[in-house]
């Protein structure tokens, strides 16, 4: 515990990075991060107003509060205080977590999944390909979680939304090129075709415009109905799509002139490095400098001279130094300006050169001193200093998320060699110990689970031959938590302990602490047992426990059928609150086709369509979709006949009438409409 501060207001001052530049032009221009900025939270309390403030760290990134008087015991008379008596509290301060956003937790969800796969691998360059798998599949998280952020229609203010895009497009952006630089074995180290590849991905907004000018226009004179055609076509030369760019100059209304024919006789004879060209770099240099120099006596011989436009893209071919203010007006950033630059002077350039070539890009915007938080961390990544790299990470508003998992991802591919920096790492987990201190510092719960994992490999024999099960749960957690999926008969054990506590929160009517066990075990059985008994309490009582923790399932839901039958009918009555009522009524039909739903859970799910048989016109349910309900409902009270009439409550033979009766109105106007708006159909 550290030492107690005392703060003579009721005021708690401290700083917090945020990020609330959003995309200038489109979702996927790149944003940057503003500068540290100081916030006053208020402490409502009125006796710590009036008598003062004690602060103790009471956990990792939090602090208590509460009110305190400091008095001199030595002079002071031994009396009741003046605030006496009164009613203490204390006030708990955490920073904020986006995390805790229901729209952005189905990333935890996702990427639970990833980075449990992961701990199968050994640290090793040769684990590259499955590591290179794995960034993947973090970076299509990124990107689906930046889709449902556009999409979503919560509880969200228009500025958070962009705020929260904009962090997850920089951290997806990081990502890539980190991919590039030190996950992905880039063959030769030539890396320029792959950063190619991420100025395209995160800067599409020229091919955009490209294919909707060649989509838009047949015949010639794209320049005078675009205003921005020399723009486009400039910016495709920069970012390496020379054949696009060719296209468009064939649409220019001169395109049969000479110096349009020209300008297509460099570009088509453009030398383009390959690895597997079957030349060697000197060999490639010679003949890139010999096209170079070709071009630039066309320039000096005034070939291009009658078009300005044409004269700027060969200038920029030649690997002119005098074009770089020109160059820099169709970029928005100076990493995007380094790329185009250095296709056109270095193009078989190495990853251990680009910070080098990164300063003149970096002084055509402004120089050092102007750089946001997002160019120092891209510098960072291009200057190979992983560990300043992951510093730099920490300042995000993602709640540590991405350091946590690039950390980890970086250290199966082999990029921490952390046997050279201490030869007292003799086993994996000492490794991992020493490779949290180095790198994340700051993310005291990762180095506090690895410096106590020797001991959680006793702990979770001992806890299974000896029963041994703690009340809060905490042990278990750990123990399940270091050793999930790393060995096979650990992993074994560790499955059966989920259950044990799994059971344990049953008994104690804590359904979803159980479903959360169900989940870490992997058991498919325990987890349809665990999904029964939700519904079952869903039909006696019309409501669910943990409906949150049920409505982010996301792809564990896979586990089991009737697990999976949950997750969609939850993802229905979320469509139905939010006024989808045809996509609502589209999955309540799959989930009877699909013979998901268990037939005791059959009535439940034909009341629920009533909603929907009620509509007007025009019906949302077809009569082709009635007719699978109204089949459903007959095989339901056939089966409801042979057993014993006294367990047939009336209460079901009412529904049931009801629904039959909803179901046959709905047939009727269903097919009437249908008969009167037939399907058009092709000839």
């Amino acid at each position: 515990m550290a030492a107690s501060s005392v703060v003579t207001t009721a005021e708690v001052k401290f700083s917090a990075r945020t990020s609330n530049d959003r995309p200038s032009r489109s979702r996927e221009k790149s944003p940057v991060w503003s500068s540290t900025k100081r916030r006053i939270s208020l402490i409502p309390d009125d006796i710590c107003d009036r008598a003062g403030l004690t602060l103790q760290w009471c956990g990792i990134g939090q602090f208590g509060i509460d009110a305190y008087n400091h008095v001199n015991f030595g002079s002071s008379n031994d009396e009741p205080s003046g605030f006496a008596p009164l009613k203490a509290k204390v006030h708990q301060v955490r920073p904020d977590s986006i995390l805790f956003e229901p729209v952005i937790r189905k990333i935890v969800n996702e990427a639970c999944g990833t980075f449990l796969s992961g701990q199968k691998l050994t640290p090793s360059k040769t684990s590259r390909p499955e590591t290179l798998k794995l960034s993947r599949q973090y970076r299509s998280i990124l990107r689906a979680c930046i889709e449902n952020l556009q999409m979503t229609d919560e509880l969200l203010t228009t500025d958070k939304k962009q705020d929260y895009i904009a962090i997850f497009y920089n951290i997806e952006l990081i990502w890539h090129l980190c991919e590039i630089l030190y996950v992905d074995a880039v063959p030769g180290n030539v890396v320029l075709p792959y950063l190619l590849e991420w100025i395209r991905f995160h800067f599409p907004d020229t091919e955009r415009a490209a294919g909707r000018i060649l989509t838009g226009l047949l015949d010639p004179g794209a320049e005078l109905r675009y205003n921005d055609y020399w723009d486009v076509v400039i910016g495709l030369i920069m970012q390496g799509s020379v054949e696009v760019a060719r296209a468009l100059l064939r649409l220019h209304s001169d395109a049969d002139k000479n110096v349009f024919l020209q300008a297509e006789s460099v570009l088509r004879t453009l030398p383009v490095y390959t690895i597997y060209g079957g030349l060697s770099t000197a060999e490639f240099k010679t003949r890139w400098h010999t096209w170079q120099t070709n071009v630039t006596s066309k320039i000096e011989a005034g070939v291009f001279s009658s078009s300005p436009q044409l004269t700027v893209i060969m200038k920029i071919v030649s690997g002119d130094d005098g074009i770089i203010d020109e160059m820099k007006s169709h970029c928005d950033t100076w990493y995007q300006l380094m790329v185009a630059v250095l296709l056109y002077t270095d193009p078989t350039i190495k990853s251990f050169d680009l910070s080098f070539n990164s300063n003149l890009c970096i002084e055509a915007f402004g120089g050092s001193d102007r750089l946001k938080l997002l160019d120092e961390t891209i510098l960072t990544v291009l200057e190979c200093n992983i560990l300043e790299v992951m510093k730099k990470l920490h300042f995000m508003s993602d709640s540590g998320w991405c350091a946590t998992h690039l950390t980890n991802l970086l250290y199966y591919c082999g990029q921490f060699d952390i046997k050279d920096k201490q030869e007292s790492c003799n086993n994996k987990y000492e490794q991992q110990k020493y490779c949290t201190r180095a790198v994340l510092p700051s993310l005291r719960q990762i180095l506090n689970l690895v410096q106590r994992v020797m001991c959680f490999e006793k702990m979770a024999y001992l806890f299974w031959a000896e029963k041994a099960v703690d009340k809060n749960g905490s042990l278990v957690h750990k123990v399940t938590y270091t050793w999930h999926e790393t060995d096979a008969d650990v992993s074994c054990k560790v499955n059966s302990i989920c259950k044990v506590e799994g059971m344990r929160c049953l008994q104690r009517k804590c359904v979803g602490q159980a479903l959360c066990w169900a989940l870490k075990s992997q058991d498919p059985g325990f987890a349809t047992y665990i999904a029964d008994s939700l519904l079952h309490h869903y039909t006696q009582e019309g409501s669910f426990h943990s409906l949150d923790l049920l409505d982010n399932l996301g792809s564990c839901m896979l586990i089991s059928d009737r697990l999976t039958f949950l997750g969609k009918y939850c993802e229905f009555h979320q469509l139905y609150r939010n006024g989808a009522l045809r996509e609502a009524a589209t999955l309540l039909t799959s989930l009877f086709a699909s013979k998901l739903c268990p037939k005791y859970f059959w009535l439940t799910l034909l009341m629920d369509a009533l909603p929907l048989l009620d509509s007007q016109d025009p019906p949302i349910l077809s009569s082709e979709d009635t007719s699978e309900l109204l089949s459903c409902l007959e095989e339901l009270t056939i089966e409801s006949k042979d057993i014993d009439s006294k367990k047939h409550s009336s209460n079901n033979s009412e529904k049931t009438k009801l629904i039959r009766l909803a179901l046959s109105k709905n047939l009727a106007k269903s097919l009437i409409y249908e008969a009167c708006h037939p399907p058009l159909t092709a000839d």
